[in-house]
């Protein structure tokens, strides 16, 4: 998996998370991670519905309970 960006030049960032807007985001996944990262998205979903306090996942956490070898870039999924 790799993942790349194009910062979004309207300067809007979010300076608590240390993180800044992409325009567009590219993700190059095999047809597993397609499918393990719509598995994780998902979950992300269910659970946000069974926890009130949800607030975000990581998908290299995610992946690393079934490879615990994993360490390759993250998706961080924020309740938005």
């Amino acid at each position: 998996m790799e993942l790349f960006g194009t910062p979004d030049t309207s300067g809007t960032h979010r300076p608590e998370d240390g993180v800044g807007r992409l325009s567009e985001a590219t993700l190059y996944l095999s047809p597993a991670e397609m499918l393990k990262l719509s598995e994780f998205l998902v979950k992300c979903a269910n659970e946000t519905k069974e926890f009130e306090l949800w607030d975000h996942a990581h998908f290299g956490d995610f992946l690393w309970l079934s490879d615990k070898t994993y360490d390759g870039p993250d998706i961080i999924v924020h309740l938005a």
